[in-house]
């Protein structure tokens, strides 16, 4: 198959530009609205690629055609050539009465055996197989418990029982025992693969004739080899028209049900016959409902963020943004971990530009308050430079212990052991507050090329783990430009960070050429909070003023002020 015969029958509708057929959405994420024609098959370097970050897929062409079932073993698929076999010499005589007696034994009555043409040669029984009307594959089994299965060589596999077929729905079993089985329950569309789990070229041998139901149920045997043979059968025929029948009780096969449960059995097993389960696709019924009055989440603690965003509920991501020295990280801090554990919430950070010791030092200032703290005097930077005395850095200490981690690895951290080592802090300590400060510091696997895509990748690791573990993330992203207000756009990497986003935050530190032209928006505040986006509340572009005190790193409205107690000063 070439490029042009693979685009025809995979990538329509598509156009032509260059070297490139673009089709109008990927064959992969298959796009939305807005991402369209983000696929390209280059029809001279024999490659493709998708530019939307939440796809990015890439490969060769002959890759391309493996996916999508054109080629097997990298050989390029062909319709294999019919196979000559051999029509069976066999020919089933009337069953004789002793071992008529041990399939009515096994459940079925005469009627049934007559209907599926089951006869009898040199003692053994005979399941015949036929194919539009002709035998093309005769089959043996020895009466009694553990008797042996031969057939005759040469014989075309087709699926027992075609020939009673006719209905939209079709019932396959892993035995010509089970086919039985459900005929004898009053079920006509019913056959039985020839070679139970062992081989599945009957679905290749009658394909056209499979093509023509549009439900079909398969009933394996309940162990290893038979589930194997379900999954295989269900990769074939298609997950959208497949069913799944589960013998009841615990019973090992359809005619095992038959012979202790009866017809009831069946009828009751094919009743709970379930839909092969499709990843990412799911009945709006069946979504848990979004219970708005008691959503989880983590205050702010200022009551102005708090109206703006609802809080930083559980299951979400957040982005912070801002040019150098703006804030971010302290505000970050404060709203984002410290309040968290006032109330009760465990957290872990990372932090890749300020080294252990330096970052507890900073949050120590911020727990403590304006009130707390004292100060010398710095001969080199003559000013006075703020601490948290010993007394109270104990007590603080004391406060956290249990609820504050940090990831310990001052520098670039690889993405993986983020995660690995968030994914610990989750399931061992319980944290549900975490934090990535920043995105610049960590290091990525692939190529420098790639690396705003996978900046992108990670954002969507991020979120997934905070669905997963029902906890908020907070990712710090640097700016592109850094002077002046930024807009959403300015977040740097992939437009897919923001996109995956549920809180975008912005934090500007008001220069003093900047107060005259923005003192009515201002009104006194040094520091502008502007909203670009909040998914929960369906707010964006919103901005507040908040004051900063320098001493304690605190941020707090005008009309609250910095003073605030946390759990550590309210044990006294």
């Amino acid at each position: 198959m070439n490029v042009i015969e693979f685009a025809n029958k995979y990538l329509q509708p598509y156009k032509v530009k260059g070297q490139e057929i673009i089709p109008l959405y990927c064959p992969y994420c298959r796009g939305n609205k807005k991402d369209k024609e983000t696929f390209a098959l280059n029809t001279e370097k024999l490659t493709f690629n998708c530019k939307r970050g939440k796809c990015a897929v890439a490969g060769t062409f002959n890759q391309l055609k493996k996916e999508f079932g054109e080629m097997k073993n990298n050989m390029e698929f062909m319709p294999a050539p019919p196979k000559e076999f051999t029509r069976p010499k066999t020919m089933p005589k009337p069953l004789s009465q002793q071992v008529e007696e041990y399939l009515k034994k096994r459940g079925f009555s005469e009627e049934t055996l007559k209907k599926r043409k089951v006869g009898e040669s040199n003692g053994k029984i005979v399941f015949p197989y036929y194919e539009d009307g002709e035998p093309v594959l005769m089959k043996f089994r020895e009466p009694g418990k553990g008797g042996k299965w031969i057939r005759e060589p040469g014989g075309k596999e087709v699926f027992w029982g075609m020939e009673h077929c006719g209905g939209e729905r079709l019932f396959i079993t892993e035995g010509e025992f089970d086919t039985l089985a459900l005929v004898e329950a009053g079920i006509d569309d019913v056959v039985s693969v020839p070679s139970g789990a062992q081989s599945l070229a009957c679905v290749d041998n009658c394909w056209e004739w499979l093509e023509g139901f549009r439900h079909i149920y398969i009933w394996p045997d309940g162990d290893s080899p038979g589930q194997d043979m379900c999954r295989k059968l269900v990769k074939k025929l298609g997950e959208h028209r497949c069913y799944i029948v589960s013998s009841q009780e615990g019973h090992k096969d359809a005619n095992e049900t038959l012979y202790k449960e009866g017809i009831k059995g069946i009828v009751s097993a094919i009743d709970n016959a379930r839909e092969v389960p499709v990843s990412g696709l799911i009945r709006m019924a069946d979504v848990k409902p979004l219970d708005v009055k008691n959503l989880e989440r983590v205050s702010t603690g200022i009551k102005a963020l708090d109206k703006v965003l609802g809080g930083y509920f559980m299951g979400g991501l957040s982005i912070w943004t801002g040019e150098n020295s703006s804030g971010k990280s302290t505000l970050l801090g404060q709203t984002g971990l410290i309040e968290a554990v006032d109330q009760n919430y465990k957290v872990c950070a990372f932090s890749g530009e300020l080294p252990a010791p330096m970052f507890r030092y900073w949050i120590d200032l911020q727990a403590a308050g304006p009130s707390n703290l004292e100060s010398y005097y710095d001969d080199f930077m003559e000013e006075e430079i703020y601490f948290v005395p010993e007394k109270l850095t104990a007590r603080i200490r004391e406060w956290y212990r249990e609820k504050f981690f940090l990831h310990e690895n001052f520098g670039a951290s690889v993405e993986d052991d983020i995660l690995r080592v968030f994914e610990y802090a989750s399931m061992r300590y319980d944290c549900r507050v975490f934090v990535v400060d920043n995105l610049m510091t960590t290091i990525f696997t692939g190529t420098e090329r790639d690396f705003y895509r996978q900046q992108s990748n990670f954002i969507g690791r991020l979120k997934e783990f905070a669905q997963k573990f029902n906890c908020h993330v907070h990712v710090v992203a640097h700016p592109r430009k850094t002077t002046g207000r930024l807009t959403k756009m300015d977040v740097a990497g992939s437009g897919e960070i923001t996109n995956r986003a549920d809180n975008v935050i912005a934090v500007h530190r008001v220069k003093d050429d900047e107060r005259e032209e923005l003192q009515e928006r201002l009104k006194g505040s040094d520091t502008i909070v502007d909203i670009f986006k909040n998914r929960m509340m369906g707010k964006q572009d919103m901005c507040l003023g908040l004051m900063f005190d320098r001493p304690s790193k605190r941020f707090h409205s005008q009309k609250e002020g910095p003073k605030k107690e946390y759990g550590w000063e309210r044990r006294k």
